[in-house]
């Protein structure tokens, strides 16, 4: 099976257990979503819009698309039609006049229908952002909110019966492509580290390369999808703070931790954490 990034809700109840996921019980049902013209809402942020626009143009392959303004959403009333768009979360310091969610969630969302309030029942999908978006921050996001959605479809359609969608099985599985971690250096935002009770650095807990760095640097390598690099970020809501390590070069999920609204700096339990899957990683190589 190919390489995957995690990217999913299991149901309501599992709205926030896990990095991204898919509402998605059967392969059947990922079949049919094939063929779903999905509608990639526009609202009148200009740089989100464009940015979103730019993504999809570039990295989307899952199913055809169309983009319309959020004020045209009568015309796909009845049809086949799946729906893309932003919800920020209540904490959010995104001032964008975007959607917002039932149960609150901060990133791009995939829903059977199209709301400003975004329901459980009707979400498909849904990608981690960061809280924080100023107008350049647009870009970033939308390149590895669409790349993390559309590496999930790519690789869920592959399964080889429904069990292998469950979120117990994708859990344990992910990162699929574990020498995705080897030889990378790990990025984390200045002031996002945080080393506090450890006796070792943050190089030696990782067992890897691994820096402070502005967040010019990070946004610098997804821009040209630098496979040289990994990064650390993390979106908060109302009850947890998300905390995912991913790729430069099409935002491969390596690591997600759910932690309390309040922790949600880089530390060395996530360091060392990336440190087994790359041990893990060696021993697959050496056999």
């Amino acid at each position: 099976m190919k390489k995957f990034t995690l990217l999913s809700c299991l149901c309501f109840l599992g709205f926030n257990l896990f990095a991204q996921f898919g509402n998605f019980k059967k392969r059947a049902d990922l079949e049919t979503f094939k063929d779903t013209k999905l509608i990639v809402v526009l609202f009148p942020d200009s740089a989100y819009s464009y940015s979103l626009m730019a993504a999809i143009e570039k990295y989307w392959t899952f199913t055809g698309f169309e983009f319309a303004e959020d004020t045209a959403m009568q015309r796909y009333r009845k049809g086949d039609y799946a729906f893309m768009y932003f919800s920020k979360s209540k904490g959010s310091k995104n001032k964008s006049k975007v959607a917002s969610s039932e149960q609150d969630f901060n990133g791009l969302v995939i829903t059977r229908k199209f709301s400003r309030r975004v329901l459980p029942d009707n979400l498909l999908a849904y990608a981690y952002c960061g809280n924080k978006i100023d107008t350049g921050d647009w870009e970033i996001e939308m390149i590895r909110a669409v790349q993390l959605m559309n590496n999930y479809f790519n690789y869920a359609i592959q399964a080889k019966n429904d069990g292998e969608i469950g979120s117990t099985k994708m859990m344990n599985n992910y990162p699929t492509d574990k020498n995705l971690l080897v030889d990378k250096k790990l990025l984390i935002e200045t002031g996002q580290l945080d080393m506090k009770g450890s006796k070792e650095d943050a190089m030696t807990s990782f067992d890897g390369d691994a820096e402070e760095v502005e967040m010019e640097e990070i946004h610098k390598a997804i821009k040209n999808q630098d496979n040289s690099f990994l990064y650390y970020y993390h979106s908060k809501d109302e009850k947890y703070c998300n905390k995912l390590v991913v790729s430069a070069a099409n935002s491969e999920l390596m690591y997600f931790e759910s932690a309390a609204p309040d922790k949600c700096k880089c530390t060395s339990k996530d360091l060392k954490a990336l440190k087994t899957f790359k041990i893990k990683a060696a021993k697959s190589v050496a056999d």
